[in-house]
């Protein structure tokens, strides 16, 4: 028994056991009592978990389990895109393996297993970094280090699941390099260089900047001998850990230079938030919507850290030029998270998008660690101090109390939990000895506070429910599987009901719509060009016409049938009217997969035309009828032609006497406002809306014969909307409502046009003729048989254009060219041929090579050292 009892000492009950276990209890126990599933009704899933990472994450079961290949390429990210830089943003976790083991029902419940396990880490390495370093002992390990996983940064970015690894094991790199820096060796150093640099690249940009932070301010002790063997040993191991991960970095670099670092962020010497607002982030609970989308940074810790800190820079164990250090390091930490060329520095040169001040970790850990090396059991803040923090805590509240009705997240909850935490820790501090009743009232009050700021900051949020999560997962499931009963050949899927932009990642079907912060800047292009939503690292393919479906080989479409309820309202996503009368090859509960007929391969036979089809930067329409009238080999032919429109009535409006390109106002801005138009179609043809990029939509209505037409606003470019089908000789009525919030719009590029859709056929029958017939096919490569003709001799694909793509003909690599800024294409002579096209990410066999050969020369040194160490034992 008494074994049982030493052993659950040791291990169970030990501050760094503890240390992981009391962040995971106390968030799981705030989960449950959220509801969260498997505890109820609701889900972990909020915002980009919900919307983004999730469906990734059942993409990578699917990859592990099913198709390898799609590590490299997938074509259910929008139409095609390169995987291995997604992999090593989204999903280079090796937590991620725990989703092996569940459905895409379930996925909810393991994302919450998973979210509280890397939190646990974060306290399980602080712990440990905090307890090999000897800067304290027993239980009060456990109170400065559960400080880390539950930091504000941690609460405020526990959805966003791809950084907590890199953020865990933190700790664990700094252990390593303060291993380094006492000569215990410089393997553990590198090993830990390579998991940060491999489980986010993102964030280990943020952890270099701190290390060349970090490095001097150590190097300043003056118990540390032989700087310069350390700075060679630290500069040794930084470049062979880049060296050993090449071949993902390199690859993700390629990726970044074709999308993200497209898009140039201005440097200029400015604040771009208030700095003093950065003092109410003390404040528990400091963090909400608003914040999530433009605040300040989160680096809120416990009060007992921040008291702490004094112990550390009063210390007459630390040189002033450690102090001095210590200070700067702090003082240029905070600026980055409000000054604007710090601010882009630590984020790579780009603004993030959402989630400010992405590296503010940095200041909770630099924070604790300070702390923790100057705390004593037994100190007690001086006088001057106690003064200081009293004034101060007084001054914050008082300060606090006069911003409530101009900060959304703050209240008085939060304003006397931040005062009573303050004064409680402070009087312990005074009124205690070191002993354990001191201990125990400390770690109640530290635990105290930061669980508060948690349910705080968190209940700010809200969550998907359950039932709103599987009203669209089973539907989009259950649409892929019908799909691929019906058809097991290679086609794409057009949707009217979505979920998500990733729900060919998370249904498993070739999709045409995709949401990553590596998005390609020629996709988004080329989608802007066809008329398709493109915008904030985010494609939907939410415009399709009957020409874009079968050109990009959507050769079928989930429509949504009868009435969603509240929690499947959102699924509908467009409006295709031009389906109604298409055949269904499967339905369900509010859907129906319609079959485009005239959809084409993947590959067929064209005309050389296509090579020098017009492009109109403004008009989509234009764009698809020049392309496939060139693919046709008839540039000259006219598929496009423009339907009048009458003002019938308005309402509340001032309006100009031509409408497109002319703005209407509202007359009384508190009233909502009304135009009616009317238009009768002179065909049976698709009608459509061209909407111009500078028409607004939010806050605005368009309904067509009384019924509301779905269009995303998500834009700044022209788009289309389908209108209507089969309507000759019947008005339509088309009424645009500015709500409140919308005083007046222009309307861009505002008309109504249809395609001859006889003609619009027989160019694609025409088309249709000369197919590929594909052999076989994986997410990466795809082979089969074509014959071409001598006015059709240009293989044309629509996958989209890439470097990594490399395309041979009967067995010899060819040039590939590109059509519409957007679609490889391939030049053969007339007759059959056996085509080949081969997706290898770019970069991908360099960084291989260099990270093998790296990995082997280490590998070759260690054994020469071996060897040699043997000799000399021998000699």
């Amino acid at each position: 028994m008494n074994n049982y009892r030493q052993i659950a000492q040791k291990y169970l009950f030990s501050p760094v056991t503890l240390s992981f276990l009391i962040p995971v209890i106390l968030m799981t126990a705030y989960f449950a009592g959220r509801g969260m599933t498997p505890f109820g009704s609701s889900t972990i899933l909020t915002v980009d978990l919900g919307q983004q990472y999730l469906d990734y994450f059942i993409q990578f079961k699917h990859t592990i389990l099913s198709d390898p290949s799609a590590f490299f390429y997938s074509f259910s990210s929008g139409i095609g895109g390169d995987m291995v830089g997604e992999w090593s943003y989204y999903l280079m976790s090796p937590f991620n393996l725990l989703f092996l083991l569940a459905s895409t029902k379930t996925m909810p419940i393991w994302i919450l297993v998973v979210t509280v396990l890397k939190i646990g880490l974060a306290g399980f390495s602080m712990a440990l970094l905090i307890k090999k370093m000897n800067w304290l002992s027993g239980y009060w390990i456990l109170i400065f280090a559960i400080n880390y996983p539950l930091s504000a940064w941690f609460i405020a970015n526990d959805l966003n699941l791809l950084w907590l690894d890199t953020v865990a094991i933190f700790p664990l790199l700094i252990l390593s390099l303060e291993r380094l820096l006492a000569h215990k060796g410089s393997g553990a150093f590198l090993a830990m260089l390579v998991a940060t640099i491999i489980t986010n690249y993102y964030i280990a940009w943020m952890v270099g900047l701190f290390l060349f932070l970090y490095v001097p301010f150590r190097l300043l002790d003056g118990q540390i001998k032989n700087r310069l063997k350390i700075v060679f040993t630290l500069v040794k191991s930084g470049i062979l850990s880049i060296f050993l991960t090449a071949w993902l970095w390199l690859p993700t670099y390629a990726q970044l230079k074709m999308g993200k670092t497209t898009h140039n962020s201005t440097w200029l010497f400015k604040f771009d938030n208030n700095p003093l607002l950065l003092f109410l982030k003390l404040m528990p609970g400091s963090f909400d919507f608003d914040q999530m989308q433009t605040g300040q940074a989160n680096f809120l810790v416990a009060p007992l850290i921040l008291i702490a800190l004094w112990a550390f820079f009063a210390s007459k164990k630390f040189l002033l030029r450690e102090k001095l250090m210590a200070a700067l390091i702090l003082v240029i930490l905070i600026l980055a998270t409000t000054f604007a060329p710090l601010i882009l520095l630590f984020h790579g040169g780009q603004y993030p998008v959402w989630y400010p001040a992405r590296f503010s970790f940095l200041i909770s850990f630099f924070l604790i660690v300070l702390a923790a090396k100057g705390f004593q059991p037994n100190w007690q803040p001086s006088l001057f101090a106690r003064t200081f923090y009293l004034v101060a805590v007084l001054a914050l509240t008082i300060w606090g109390s006069s911003q409530l009705l101009k900060v959304s997240y703050l209240d008085k909850n939060a304003l006397l939990g931040f005062l009573f935490g303050y004064l409680l820790t402070i009087l312990i501090l005074i009124v205690m000895d070191g002993n354990q009743v001191k201990m125990l009232l400390l770690l109640i009050v530290t635990t105290g506070y930061l669980i508060f700021n948690a349910g705080k900051t968190l209940n700010h949020l809200s969550y998907l429910t359950k039932a709103t999560y599987e009203a669209g997962v089973t539907r989009l499931t259950a649409v892929s599987k019908a799909a691929t009963k019906h058809d097991n050949s290679w086609y794409r899927i057009s949707q009217g009901l979505s979920r998500t932009y990733n729900d060919g990642f998370s249904a498993n079907f070739k999709a045409g719509s995709h949401f990553s912060s590596l998005l390609p800047a020629t996709t988004g292009q080329f989608y802007q060009n066809i008329g398709q939503i493109e915008g904030d690292s985010k494609i939907a393919y939410d415009n399709g016409t009957t020409i874009t479906d079968s050109l990009l080989a959507f050769k079928y479409f989930i429509q949504t049938t009868g009435h969603l309820n509240t929690s499947s309202a959102y699924l509908k996503q467009s409006n295709r009217p031009d389906y109604n009368q298409q055949k269904s090859v499967a339905s369900g509960k509010n859907w129906a997969l319609k079959e485009n007929p005239t959809a084409l391969s993947l590959a067929y036979a064209a005309s050389n035309q296509a090579l020098t089809t017009p492009l109109s930067v403004r008009y989509p329409l234009v764009n698809q009828a020049n392309l496939l009238a060139s693919l046709a080999g008839q540039s000259d032919q006219q598929l496009l032609y423009r339907e009048p429109f009458q003002i019938l009535k308005t309402e509340n409006l001032t309006t100009p006497t031509d409408l497109t390109g002319g703005t209407i106002q509202k007359v009384n801005k508190h009233k909502k406002a009304i135009l009616t138009l009317v238009y009768t179609p002179t065909t049976n043809d698709s009608y459509y809306l061209n909407i111009g990029g500078a028409i607004n939509l939010d806050s605005v209505d368009l309904r067509l014969n009384g019924e509301l037409l779905t269009q995303s606003s998500s834009y700044n470019h022209t788009v289309a909307l389908n209108l209507n089908t089969n309507k000759k000789d019947q008005p339509q009525i088309l009424t645009i409502t500015l709500n409140d919030g919308a005083n007046s719009r222009y309307l861009d590029d505002f008309a109504i046009y249809y395609f001859d859709q006889q003609a619009v056929n027989q160019d694609l029958a025409k088309l249709k003729q000369h197919s590929l017939t594909i052999k076989n096919a994986n997410s990466r490569k795809i082979s089969g048989t074509i014959v071409t003709t001598a006015d059709q001799p240009l293989i044309m694909t629509s996958i989209p254009t890439a470097s990594g793509w490399q395309a041979k003909v009967d067995g010899k690599v060819v040039k590939t060219k590109t059509v519409l800024q957007g679609l490889i294409a391939i030049p053969t002579p007339p007759g059959k041929h056996h085509v080949t096209l081969t997706y290898t990410p770019p970069l991908l066999v360099p960084g291989l090579f260099l990270s093998m050969l790296t990995a082997l020369l280490i590998a070759a040194y260690a054994s020469f050292k071996k060897n040699r160490r043997q000799a000399l034992r021998r000699g």
